[in-house]
């Protein structure tokens, strides 16, 4: 998906920083592939691990056939490691569990030893939904700190690893899921790793028999008309500031694929949230992201939208 993030680059627009484009950046396979009806998602964290400043993805993802979990390191360096555990119905016992891997490959430094440690015994998970809901940890453990825990049992976390946190824990800088439809693409998502559940839905409807007729879409958030895009075919890319529930959120949207690649790639939808100065009214938020006056978190969530034959 780095060409939809390079339009936006080369138009003058800025949809994220580096680490939004590096969360981007390895989306989509380069072939476009993705297996239909394959449920993904993936949070991106920056923590230090080794001495460096790494970029950790926690990803899961689910079908009929198979459910996984995996955690990937990679730093500036070239060190790198992944951690992929498979969760087998028949085998209970691979829902606790701990495995270590080795960060290596860079070019300046030494091989570390890194440690994954989860807990699924009690996790709770949606009707095809691949990351659980609550109930659950999954934990990155290195040089005897805990530099980063995913879920809400944080508690039992720290004791299974036998080590205290980290001073400078992880920070979130982006989050990746992937939606399926044929004219309605819903997804619950939030804007950041500890923000509340929002309901997203985006239709797209129009083209009559032949396709001659106006394509029109709509992006809704918490059941609220929030973006609305008639002549689609022309304005198959674009980006306009959004308000709801007292939060202020950036839209990108991205439809090309979905018009003239018959279905082979998905659309792009990305989603920052953006922080107001006190000088800032919602109305002036446009004109706020060229002055300075309003800033974005540094937080994206990208939404890829397949359509299904």
């Amino acid at each position: 998906m780095q060409d939809h993030v390079a339009y936006m680059h080369r138009s003058g627009e800025q949809p994220s920083p580096s680490s939004c484009d590096l969360a981007a950046a390895d989306g989509v396979p380069a072939n476009g592939h993705h297996r239909p009806g394959k449920a993904v998602t993936a949070s991106v964290y920056r923590a230090k691990i080794a001495g460096h400043s790494r970029v950790v993805t926690v990803s899961w993802s689910r079908d009929l056939l198979s459910h996984a979990f995996a955690v990937a390191i990679s730093g500036a360096d070239g060190a790198a490691a992944e951690c992929k555990v498979e969760l087998r119905p028949w085998q209970f016992w691979r829902r606790a569990g701990s495995r270590r891997v080795e960060l290596g490959g860079g070019a300046s430094t030494a091989p570390a030893p890194v440690r994954v440690l989860w807990d699924l015994r009690r996790a709770r998970f949606g009707a095809g939904i691949p990351e659980p809901r609550g109930g659950y940890y999954v934990a990155v453990e290195a040089a005897g700190e805990v530099v980063l825990v995913q879920g809400d049992m944080r508690k039992d976390a720290l004791r299974r690893a036998a080590c205290a946190p980290a001073e400078a824990e992880a920070v979130p800088v982006a989050r990746r899921e992937h939606v399926f439809g044929r004219r309605r693409f819903a997804a619950k998502a939030r804007f950041h790793d500890q923000g509340a559940v929002h309901d997203i839905a985006i239709e797209c409807g129009g083209g009559g028999e032949g396709g001659d007729a106006d394509m029109e879409m709509t992006i809704g958030i918490d059941g609220e008309e929030a973006v609305q895009v008639k002549h689609l075919q022309w304005k198959f890319r674009g980006n306009q500031s959004v308000t709801f529930s007292r939060a202020k959120v950036e839209v990108y949207w991205d439809v090309h694929d979905w018009l003239f690649s018959a279905g082979t790639r998905p659309a792009l939808f990305i989603f920052r949230p953006i922080v107001l100065s006190s000088a800032s009214a919602p109305a002036g938020m446009a004109a706020g992201l060229l002055d300075g006056t309003v800033s974005t978190t540094g937080f994206c969530l990208y939404l890829y939208a397949w359509k299904l034959d």
